[in-house]
Order: structure tokens, then sequence, then C-alpha cells
């Protein structure tokens, strides 16, 4: 008979446990679902609040950029049926080039909103005192913007990109990773070949120029685009010769003139 006791004991005790068990795992799948419902919610509204302000945007930027320069978009035809997923690539000479893009695609685009791809660390003195007032937080808040960071490794800093891509939205990326002023566009970071690979999905190469006016004179500067046709990367080669592909045919498009 004790032994039998024991044994019922013993059986009771198994079944708490795996009750227990059972309940803890229903727990963590129930908290899971709702993060993922909660990390979807934020992204559909980050989706809509920042279609909405670069959409108005353009009524801003449009005028302003034909006011201060000349601008001449070569090219557009090959935005014609374009939407997402998509990347968009560039070199990157000026703090507003983002702002460009706007401009590029037109009012009425499928391709808004952009989700650009940025840093919060800059070379540029002027870009760190305006960091300091604010205005940058503000500024990525408005347009969409999500950041990476350097030394996270390229899979954590392209999570928020790939899940973008998952949800038929469009990648604004400078490949070079920084402010370049310099006529010699720098190499351009594995990071852009990766997630077009990692995600199949079309890359569009442009290349922005910028010459600034002299307001005392009037004139004003010219800004000239020249846009590429989008295609999808080679999947046998390397992620470092793919970005050097992109490289060169953004340089291309800057030889047009």
């Amino acid at each position: 008979m004790p032994q039998t006791h024991q044994k019922q004991n013993s059986i009771h005790k198994h079944n708490k446990t795996e009750i227990i068990v059972r309940d803890s795992n229903g727990v963590a799948v129930f908290l899971k679902k709702i993060s993922k419902r909660l990390y979807s919610l934020r992204c559909s509204v980050i989706k809509f609040y920042s279609g909405t302000t670069q959409f108005f945007s353009w009524f801003i930027f449009w005028p302003t950029y034909n006011l201060f320069f000349k601008v001449k978009i070569h090219g557009r035809e090959n935005l014609k049926g374009l939407k997402g997923p998509l990347i968009m690539v560039s070199n990157h000479s000026r703090f507003y080039d983002s702002f460009v893009y706007r401009i590029i695609v037109g009012l009425f685009s499928r391709l808004v909103p952009m989700r650009f791809m940025a840093v919060l660390k800059f070379t540029d003195p002027f870009l760190n005192f305006i960091k300091k007032t604010g205005l940058i937080h503000f500024v990525y808040s408005l347009f969409g913007v999500f950041v990476v960071e350097q030394g996270l490794g390229l899979n954590k800093n392209l999570k928020r990109a790939k899940d973008i891509l998952k949800n038929n939205g469009v990648v604004a990326m400078f490949p070079e990773g920084r402010l370049n002023k310099s006529k010699e566009i720098l190499f351009f970071r594995r990071g852009v070949s990766a997630l077009a690979l990692s995600n199949h999905t079309k890359v569009l190469p442009m290349h922005i120029a910028i010459r600034e006016g002299n307001l005392k004179k009037l004139r004003r500067g010219t800004l000239t685009v020249h846009i590429g046709k989008a295609h999808y990367l080679e999947t046998h080669r390397t992620y470092e010769d793919l970005a050097e592909e992109l490289r060169r045919e953004v340089v291309e498009l800057g030889s047009r003139g």
C-alpha cells in the first residue's frame, strides 16, 4: 500500500509539472504573438504617418529646390511601374540628399513612403551640432527613418530593412555610409547587396550631382539626377563584388553629365 501511495504521489507531481510547463509555454507563445502584433501595428503606424508627411513634404521641397537650383532629372521613365519591394541607392554628397529623393519620385508615387536607412554618428561638424539640438531625431521620426549602428553586425542592422521589404516597402540607402563631398564616389558597403540578395529585391541606382549657386549674385545652382534601371543582383557573386558593381553603375550614371 505505501508503495502504491508513493507511486500515485509521483504521478500526481509529474502531471502537475506537465501542467505548469504547458501553462508556461502557453504564456510564452501568447506573449510572443502579442509582441509580433504590436510590432506589426507599430510598423503600420510608421508607414502611415511617414507616407503622409512625405506626401505633403513634396509641396515644400519641390518649390524650394526649384527656387535655389535648376533641377534636371534624367531617366524618369525608369520609375514607371515601379513599386515595393525596392531598394533605392545613390551617392551621398549633401546632408539634404534624402529630400532630393522626394522630388525625384514625383508627387503621386507608389514608391512613397521611402524608408531611409541612416546613422546618428556623423563626421560632419555641422550635422553633429544639429544633432545636439534634437532636430535630427525629430526629422528621423517624422519621415520614418530607421537607424543602423556600426558594430552591431550585418544581421541586426538589416533586420528592420528586411521587414520593410517583406511588407512590400521601399528602402532608401546611401551605401557610401557617410557624407562624401569629393568628386570620387567611395566604395559601397556590402550591406546593400546583402539586403538585396536576402529578400531577392530589385535595386534602383541613381546619381545626384549638386552644384551650389551664389545667393549674393542671385544665381541658382544646379541639381542633376540620373536614374538607372532597377534590376536584381546576381546570386553567385560575393557581397563585396556586387556592392562594387553597384558603385560603378552609379559612377557611370554620373558620367552622363
